[in-house]
């Protein structure tokens, strides 16, 4: 009896090294498969879900940066009197003047 007993004991002891080795055995495939996998998406060009989601986040922060500035062009337009442009209403009108006198100053007199 006592022989049997060690038997079944030796068995059992045993079959949990088994599930042990099977169990490290499965991890190793799974992260072979992974790794495959992976590879075989990238070269077909597509991302994981963690790079898609980085970029839309992205994305979405220069639309929203992009609405304001084209909210604030559009109030900057509105401000200018007459439809010129902010840059058209700087300019100092009077800088065509001189240039004119130069032009007649440098013609020879006869």
């Amino acid at each position: 009896m006592r022989d049997r007993s060690r038997f079944i004991s030796d068995m059992a002891q045993m079959a949990n090294g088994a599930a042990s080795a099977l169990g490290g055995l499965r991890e190793e495939i799974d992260n072979i498969v992974k790794q495959r996998t992976e590879r075989s998406l990238n070269s077909r060009g597509l991302v994981t879900r963690e790079e898609f989601d980085a970029l839309r986040t992205r994305h979405e922060a220069l639309a929203a940066r992009l609405a304001a500035l084209e909210a604030a062009l559009a109030v900057s337009k509105v401000d200018v009197p007459s439809g010129e442009s902010k840059a058209e209403s700087k300019r100092p009108k009077a800088a065509s003047k001189p240039r004119q006198k130069a032009a007649k100053k440098a013609a020879p007199k006869k």
